[in-house]
Formats: structure tokens, C-alpha cells, sequence
């Protein structure tokens, strides 16, 4: 049973510890009281070649830290251990199904995307404002969230704001609410400045300092702090003394049309990603929302093998209501690019979807431009004496390789 009094709060954390592990081990559960880490290229060594900690099996203790080199991590460890390498994909699509279920008891749900160094995944803040009118008080609403996540070991804070709900999380134990209430700074003081959401270099450099609680660093002047540290100096000694003025941005449920593949191996040959784009296209235009409909932006999305995910949008010039239309413009910006590395998965996510109404500007817009174009050819045959050749480019197969194929000339009618 969650233990809350009755005092109601605004916000809700729910916290997967060890995410990535966890759902390791419910695909393999032999890996069981196994010692791992997951390991990767994270934050500022993405791309250099330096491995460090992305996850860790918890009887691996709290000294462990995301975004600490793995050297370090396995000079902690003491034992033998077991090193996995990252499965984006699948954490990813694995989160979104619980932000989904989150969102089925509680539609306020707001992903933790500042957490770079666990790439967001296993934290999300829900408020809880006004949910009383269907679930009664606090202890109920948490009940409600740990159902949505019974599958998972999570812990649920709830506090007046963010960060006091996500510390509250971290302090909970599995299946049970915590709440901070009163002065939060009492609660806050012996609390490890591992739990400040900055990178590992800078909870280094706290501990250089002799700053090892965030008792200690709310114990000093803000603007002592500051002078020190910079702009993180100032964020971790609000979020010391209970400061947060972040607010909760849920997630936007715009209506869209979303298609996902994995490739059978990572790539940078666009000789098996533009098919699979185009395979992509084709799934999303033949479902029933794109019937006699147009998108006006595409997004395409994948993760790159031991690198940060990788987005790209294309916003059509035109809506596209086919997977030529859409096909052609993508390709296009794909041809300004150069992917970061060899990508694992894609998903395409078709959105701003309009209906005929839609389509009516651009089709005013042609209608237009082919009078201008009659009137041009009316002024030349005046003084020329003659009708001039009038030619036209028309699109053929915009996504050939061959570029013959793709436009051709046309005369116009006189």
C-alpha cells in the first residue's frame, strides 16, 4: 500500500530503476542475479570511441553512474561481469508502451527527456491535479500508476513539483508512494548529489569540492555556487533546496500516421534506406486516417548503433496526399545529409494531416500560375508574330535513380 497522508500534491514520478536492465532481463531472464553493465558511447563521448556506462544490474550498488567511463565502472565492480551492448530499439518501443499505459489512467504524462544520459528512457512526471474527482486521494492515484507499470520494479514519488516528486521516487521502495511534504530541505539534506540530474564529470567535481549531500550544497550562498559552477552551479543549488520551476509539458497527441521497421543489420546504404522508406510511405498511405488525405510534414526517426538517436523533418512544400509526392522530397533532403553512423531502425511519423479543404490553397496556387504562364505566351506571340515553343517539366518518377526518369519536357498546347 502506498504510504501518503492526506495532503494532496501536484505532481507524480514514476521511476523504472535500471530500466535498460529490466527490460533486458524480462527478454532474458537467465541473465538473473547475473553482474552486467550496458555499455555504450554516451553524451560527450558519442562518436569519439570511449565506452562508458549506459546501465547496470543493481546488485552492482550505487556507486554506479550513467555516463561513467566503463574502465572506472569495472575498477568498482570487483568481479566478473557481464557487458551488454545497448538495445535501443527495443528500450525505446518498450518506454513508449508504458507511456501509453501511464496516459490510459492519467492523460497529463510528460517523458523525462533532460535525463540525456539514459537517453529519457524509465522516468515520466504525471500531474495529478484534479484526479481526486476520479480516483479519491493521493494513495489512490499512485495505485492507479503503479497498475499501469506492474510489470516493471518502479518506485512513485509525488511532491509539489518535479524534482520533488523525482526524488521522492528515488527514496520509495518497489510496490510503495513516497511523498515529501513540509520543508523539503530537512528531506533533502542527506540525499547523494549522484541524484542531481547532471553529468558524471560534474558530480566529480562536487565531490572535489568537499560537496558530497545536497545538504552541503544548500548549506552554501546560491551565488557562491554560481561563481564556481556556471549556469549547473545554479540549477543544482535550487534543486538542493527544493526549487523547481519547471512546468509539465505533456506529451502532444497531435492527430498522425506512424509506420516502424528494424533493419536485419545496421547500415548507411541508402540502397536499403530509401527503400525502406518507401516501404514505409506505402504502409502509412494505406491506412484508413490518410484515406483522401494529405500530410504536411514527414519525421523520420532511428537509432545509430552506440550513437544518440537521429530525427529528421521534412515539411512539404505542398501537402502530400501519396507516397510519390512525400517520397520525392524526403529523398531530396537525404541528399543534403550524411547520416552519423549506421542506423538499426526507422520510424516514419506523417502528421499536420489535412483533408481536401486543405489541398484547396495549392490548387488555387497551380491554377494561378497557369493563367500567368497563358498570359507569357500570349505577350510573346504578339510580338513575335508566331506561337513560340512553350515547354513544361513534368514529374515522372521522381524516385528513380535514373535521373532521365524522373521529369521530362512537354510541350505545351497551344
Amino acid at each position: 500500500m502506498p504510504t501518503l497522508d492526506g495532503k494532496r500534491a501536484a505532481v507524480a514520478c514514476v521511476q523504472i530503476p535500471n530500466f535498460m536492465w529490466q527490460v533486458e532481463l524480462i527478454r532474458r531472464p537467465e541473465l538473473v542475479d547475473r553482474p552486467a553493465i550496458i555499455v555504450g558511447e554516451n553524451g560527450a563521448n558519442a562518436g569519439k570511441g570511449a565506452q562508458s556506462v549506459l546501465d547496470w544490474s543493481p546488485e552492482l550498488g550505487p556507486k554506479m553512474s550513467r555516463g561513467m567511463p566503463l574502465s572506472e565502472a569495472l575498477a568498482i565492480a570487483r568481479k566478473d561481469v557481464l557487458l551488454l551492448e545497448p538495445d535501443m530499439p527495443l528500450y525505446r518501443r518498450t518506454f513508449g508502451e508504458v507511456l501509453v499505459g501511464l496516459e490510459a489512467r492519467c492523460p497529463d504524462v510528460e517523458p523525462d527527456t533532460e535525463s540525456a544520459d539514459s537517453y529519457g528512457l524509465g522516468h515520466a512526471y504525471i500531474g495529478i491535479w484534479g484526479l481526486d474527482r476520479l480516483y479519491g486521494d493521493d494513495a489512490h492515484v499512485v495505485r492507479a500508476l503503479s497498475n499501469a507499470v506492474s510489470q516493471f520494479d518502479a518506485r512513485i514519488g509525488v511532491g509539489e513539483n518535479k524534482w520533488l516528486a523525482f526524488v521522492a521516487a528515488s527514496a520509495s521502495s518497489s510496490g510503495r508512494g513516497l511523498k515529501i511534504t513540509g520543508e523539503p530541505g530537512r528531506f533533502l539534506a542527506k540525499l547523494p548529489v549522484e541524484l542531481l540530474p547532471v553529468d558524471f564529470k560534474l558530480t566529480t567535481r562536487l565531490h572535489g569540492f568537499g560537496l558530497h549531500t545536497m545538504g552541503d550544497i544548500a548549506a552554501l550562498p546560491p551565488g557562491a555556487m554560481q561563481a564556481q559552477f556556471g549556469n549547473d552551479g545554479t540549477l543544482v543549488s535550487d534543486l538542493s533546496n527544493g526549487i523547481d520551476h519547471r512546468p509539465l509539458v505533456a506529451r502532444r497527441t497531435e492527430e498522425a500516421v506512424s509506420e516502424y521497421l528494424e533493419f536485419p543489420d545496421a547500415t548507411v546504404s541508402m540502397a536499403a534506406i530509401l527503400p525502406a522508406i518507401e516501404s514505409l510511405l506505402s504502409r502509412a498511405y494505406a491506412r484508413p486516417q490518410l484515406a483522401r488525405r494529405y500530410a504536411r510534414e514527414a519525421k523520420l526517426e532511428a537509432s545509430v548503433l552506440r550513437r544518440p538517436p537521429w530525427t529528421m523533418r521534412v515539411a512539404f512544400k505542398e501537402p502530400a496526399g501519396s507516397r510519390t509526392k512525400a517520397l520525392f522530397s524526403i529523398k531530396s533532403k537525404l541528399d543534403d545529409l550524411a547520416l552519423p553512423g549506421p542506423i538499426e531502425d526507422m520510424r516514419l511519423t506523417l502528421s499536420g494531416l489535412t483533408g481536401e479543404a486543405g489541398r484547396q490553397e495549392s490548387l488555387w496556387t497551380e491554377v494561378r500560375r497557369d493563367q500567368k504562364l497563358q498570359e507569357a505566351v500570349s505577350q510573346l506571340e504578339a510580338r513575335l508574330g508566331t506561337t513560340p515553343p512553350v515547354y513544361q517539366v513534368r514529374e515522372l518518377e521522381p524516385w528513380s535513380r535514373i535521373p532521365e526518369r524522373r521529369h521530362a519536357l512537354v510541350q505545351l498546347s497551344p
